[in-house]
């Protein structure tokens, strides 16, 4: 097999890039697919992972765990709670480095924090880019987000590690 034809088998093809609507700005790092799923793929930009037809931010992504043949995923939700995604990839290739790389890469600060109600939250500084770093609260399963003295507490934890980070 000639080193050309071995190059053209490791470059994902057009039609999936295409088909997750990758940005014409990002680079492609790394790709995967499945295929038991009519050749699914997931692609890792340097700016998200796209899977499902579904755009995920790096920053979004919490934590991303490689348990073969799985990519486990545990997305911010919208509402502050935590949401989690298991994709089968039968095909990894260096996928599941390449997010792992990407996910650590963003994170500035990552802490779990003990509410004075007794519950938890995930508290997480991650870079958006070079420039500015993003603030999440993280809620654990089970824990009410839309309740104001539950936000209280968090907001106030959340100052109190900023402040003794100096962030």
């Amino acid at each position: 097999m000639s080193l050309l034809s071995d190059w053209k088998k490791t470059r994902i093809p057009k039609a999936a890039l295409k088909e997750a609507k990758v940005a014409s700005k990002e680079r492609v790092v790394a790709w995967g697919s499945n295929q038991a799923a009519d050749q699914a793929f997931v692609i890792a930009t340097n700016e998200a992972l796209y899977l499902q037809a579904a755009r995920i931010p790096w920053i979004a992504i919490i934590k991303a765990n490689w348990t073969d043949p799985f990519l486990e995923l545990n997305i911010e939700g919208d509402n502050g709670q935590e949401q989690r995604l298991r994709v089968p990839i039968s095909d990894p290739g260096n996928l599941p480095a390449a997010v792992r790389a990407q996910v650590s890469a963003n994170v500035v600060v990552s802490e779990r924090l003990d509410l004075p109600d007794g519950s938890q939250c995930l508290v997480a500084a991650r870079r958006k880019n070079r420039d500015e770093i993003v603030w999440s609260v993280v809620f654990d399963a089970g824990v009410d987000s839309s309740n104001p003295e539950i936000r209280e507490q968090a907001d106030f934890a959340l100052q109190e590690l900023r402040a003794s980070l100096g962030i």
